[in-house]
């Protein structure tokens, strides 16, 4: 078999990395003095790695987060309620295994967010599916859905995720029938599957979303039941960023 040939075989394979850079691996074995099968094995070594960077990459699109924060920018010295290890912890995605929720609770701007994004690119990277959403769009899908009939195969979409983060739950006002759909969504997902919150409503205050008293007890009975509850305070980072920006702009213009 030809080189071109040799090259064109791995594409109908799908063996692309192995395909893309045969030439330099080859060079690579060569000078090593490398045998048939520590040559092959480095040509599937790479091919493996390749895989695994983009399958990786392909969760973190589907996982849908809007910005790219990272564990490391996140500012613990200005942050009270919860550490680096938590975070740590978090990241290797233990409390996925037996369906436990993860609440950051805090007042705007401490970073609840960011760490829900952070922690969601975390897991990607460890091959586990999530998915970021405002609560309210998800409660928007729901009501789509549940007028497009097609809300059972929304609900087993939302089963592939083993993680789904609900942002600024408490943000939006929301109608009796979005409220039911969202407790019917955290049934669907009690003990089974993990939900990770971000809000700023005090779980006294969770009547705001769910409306009735009822469904407020029954909803957040679910969601504590396994649950890691973080209340984080500090001040607010985007009133920290709009105060450095205005220093500058004085003293840029000498006041």
């Amino acid at each position: 078999m030809k080189l071109d040939e040799l090259i064109e075989g791995l594409k109908r394979l799908r063996l692309n990395a192995m395909a893309r850079d045969f030439a330099v691996i080859s060079t690579e074995s060569e000078k090593l003095n490398r045998s048939y099968e520590q040559h092959l094995a480095a040509l599937v070594e790479y091919e493996l790695t390749d895989k695994n960077f983009l399958r990786r990459e392909k969760l973190i699109k589907e996982a849908k987060i809007p910005l790219v924060k990272l564990v490391c920018d996140f500012d613990y010295s200005k942050r009270k309620g919860i550490s680096p290890a938590e975070v740590s912890r978090l990241c290797t995605g233990d409390f996925l295994k037996n369906g436990t929720n993860i609440v950051f609770y805090g007042s705007f701007g401490v970073g609840k967010s960011h760490l829900a994004m952070a922690i969601a690119r975390e897991l990607c990277q460890r091959d586990y599916r999530c998915l970021f959403t405002s609560t309210a769009a998800l409660i928007n899908d729901l009501c789509v859905a549940q007028s497009n009939l097609t809300l059972s195969a929304l609900f087993r979409k939302f089963e592939r995720y083993d993680l789904i983060i609900l942002d600024e739950l408490g943000y939006t006002p929301q109608t009796r029938e979005g409220t039911d759909l969202f407790f019917q969504f955290i049934s669907e997902r009690y003990e089974r599957k993990s939900l990770m919150i971000t809000t700023n409503l005090p779980y006294s205050d969770w009547n705001r979303v769910f409306i009735s008293e009822a469904t407020t007890a029954a909803a957040v009975d679910r969601i504590v039941h396994r649950c890691e509850t973080y209340n984080i305070s500090g001040p607010s980072k985007r009133a920290e960023d709009a105060k450095s920006r205005s220093m500058t702009f004085d003293q840029d213009i000498g006041i």
